[in-house]
């Protein structure tokens, strides 16, 4: 699952409150706001206030700093430490609807919930950005309000299990697996000594039944709801998290687990398809081994003969091709130059306009021949067809986009 999840543009509403706010973002509310009691009308601005501060950019200003929030996670637990807003979409307009107090973890708070929405259905069918709801709290500290996020409280009561440099966290009636937890710490420090990467020195994994739960916790919830048997996780590697929503990978997240060790690597100049391309040759994606991704990026092509590498490169695919797409690359790439040729993928380029010619060189061949070989080397992972059977596969007389 990407990363990032793709940030979706939409039309903003500007809504203005208490006469202090300027043409900036700030929240409605779907509360009446005159019933609140003077300690909650207190939060409620403090709330409105830290929202009008991120401009409507929810996700890229995740980790600005703020007076509005609780200091000890933001400069000292998560540099990245709004956890659930790194999630929603720049652009949506938040309203607010609920702000409670509450006991939790021993303690009283306001839990703050403000629902996010798309504004221009244009975009098609109901996405995951198009409806989310964020959850956060709101404590006092030297006498004064400020925010914290939703995971360590919803977390508070769970189990902690350390092996190696990872603190795995989970629920006491998750079906925690010792044997690939221990064999994740292997995996790890193996894969940091290949690619000449300092190892992991510390990671707290969180390990949650299904995706929309591995959401909830970072006190984030979507009207989209995943299917049953999705499987998904999440990586942040500047805040040395790892979540995982699925306990059939569970504790051995190897996708995410290599995101989190090549960091070092990534991204000031790696392209989306090298930075998710790498994981799942090493990791694979979705609950599924590199060769089985592969076999079914295989039958995307074979039913869409005009993609190519090329239209792959444009970022516009679902990760269930797309994924695969950069991990055939990277394995033409290993069998070119071994693990330092991957490496350098990493500093090839961010664009398809820099990426392009460092492969070119790296190869020795031209583009076009690149992007035939990538095809060729793709259709290999489909099952041989049945005898008689045209097994051109759609590439003959067609040209790649």
């Amino acid at each position: 699952m990407r990363r990032v999840l793709l940030v979706v543009a939409g039309v903003v509403a500007v809504l203005v409150a208490h006469g202090t706010v300027g043409a900036a973002q700030a929240a409605s509310a779907a509360i009446d706001v005159t019933t609140l009691t003077p300690e909650a009308a207190n939060v409620y601005r403090t709330w409105q206030r830290y929202l009008v501060s991120k401009g409507g950019k929810w996700s890229e200003n995740a980790g600005l700093p703020s007076a509005d929030w609780v200091d000890s996670e933001q400069r000292r637990r998560w540099p990245l430490y709004d956890l659930a807003g790194f999630y929603l979409a720049d652009g949506a307009t938040p309203t607010i609807v609920g702000i409670d107090h509450v006991t939790s973890c021993g303690d009283t708070a306001y839990r703050i919930t403000t629902r996010f929405e798309l504004g221009d259905q244009r975009l098609g069918a109901p996405s995951w950005f198009t409806t989310v709801t964020e959850t956060v709290y709101a404590v006092t500290d030297g006498g004064r309000w400020v925010l914290g996020n939703a995971l360590l409280r919803n977390t508070c009561g769970w189990r902690r299990v350390t092996v190696g440099a990872m603190t795995y966290v989970f629920a006491p009636d998750y079906p925690y697996n010792a044997a690939r937890a221990h064999r994740a710490a292997a995996f790890v420090d193996s894969l940091a000594s290949a690619f000449q990467v300092p190892k992991l020195d510390s990671l707290t994994y969180y390990l949650a039944p299904n995706v929309d739960e591995m959401y909830r916790i970072i006190g984030v919830e979507s009207a989209v709801r995943s299917a049953p048997n999705a499987v998904g996780g999440l990586a942040q590697p500047i805040n040395h998290q790892l979540f995982s929503g699925s306990p059939v990978i569970g504790e051995e997240y190897r996708h995410e687990l290599a995101h989190l060790v090549l960091a070092p690597l990534c991204c000031a100049r790696t392209s989306y398809l090298v930075s998710e391309g790498v994981p799942t040759w090493i990791g694979g994606t979705a609950g599924m081994d590199f060769s089985t991704a592969a076999r079914g990026l295989a039958a995307f092509l074979a039913e869409h003969p005009l993609v190519s590498l090329d239209s792959m490169l444009s970022g516009q695919f679902p990760n269930a091709p797309f994924y695969p797409a950069g991990a055939v690359l990277t394995a033409m790439v290993f069998d070119r130059g071994g693990v330092a040729a991957v490496r350098g993928l990493f500093d090839a380029g961010r664009t398809p306009a820099e990426l392009r010619p460092a492969l070119a060189q790296l190869f020795g061949q031209s583009w076009s021949s690149i992007v035939v070989e990538w095809r060729r080397r793709v259709m290999a992972f489909a099952p041989s067809p049945p005898d008689g059977a045209d097994a051109d596969n759609g590439v003959r007389g067609r040209e790649h986009l």
